[in-house]
């Protein structure tokens, strides 16, 4: 077995919301806070969202054949396919997922604002649809995703794929046609089995993925 490890840092380019169940007086949109101690969190599940989809579209840009997450009637396994490469990595309705994500701690200032909900199809805003919503500020993040693949191949392609969707650009969480949650990557470490891969195995890799 070939256990991956992947450390990414991203840079925080606009303040950011994740919604919660969280009550915060006078505010209707929460962020997540860690109950324990009142740092700021965004949940594994948004990164790991994020960053699929960001693979995917990359993938059907080079008119690679992936399914259509997360629509569990569109996804793996599809009639005389295998899965695809992505459930291969990310998991499917019958597939467990090769990773896991570990939740993103922040030390970060929160902050209230105004939104008002937009009627799109006259583009005026909607009568009583102003509302309150908390955005957090921060300069960067890490994230810490492992996994655990039956050869050096397969966690080298889940590498890849990672590599990939971290650089595309992305917001996390909602609001980002508002300018909220946008990063950029700053730095990206991997290792299989306590071993550093050189960036440059991990884009030649990439070049097999997506040839």
């Amino acid at each position: 077995m070939s256990k991956l490890k992947v450390e990414m840092v991203f840079l925080l380019d606009s303040p950011y919301h994740v919604s919660a169940d969280r009550v915060s007086f006078g505010v209707d949109r929460a962020i997540y806070i860690d109950p324990r101690d009142g740092k700021a969190v965004i949940p594994a599940t948004s990164l790991k969202g994020v960053l699929r989809y960001c693979i995917e579209g990359a993938l059907r840009a080079r008119n690679i054949d992936v399914c259509e997450a997360p629509m569990p009637d569109r996804m793996c396994p599809r009639r005389d396919k295998d899965d695809c490469v992505v459930c291969k990595v990310f998991g499917s309705p019958r597939l467990k997922s090769r990773l896991v994500f570990q939740d993103i701690r922040l030390d970060s200032d929160i902050d209230v604002r105004m939104g008002v909900g937009i009627e799109r199809r006259r583009r005026t805003a909607k009568e009583e649809h102003l509302f309150s919503f908390e955005v957090g500020y921060g300069k960067q993040f890490s994230a810490e995703i492992k996994g655990v693949f039956t050869s050096d191949d397969e966690a080298m392609m889940a590498c890849a794929l990672l590599f990939l969707g971290a650089n595309t650009g992305f917001a996390l969480g909602g609001g980002k046609s508002r300018g909220l949650g946008w990063v950029k990557l700053k730095e990206f470490r991997a290792t299989i089995d306590g071993s550093e891969i050189p960036i440059q195995s991990i884009k030649d890799k990439l070049k097999e993925v997506l040839a």
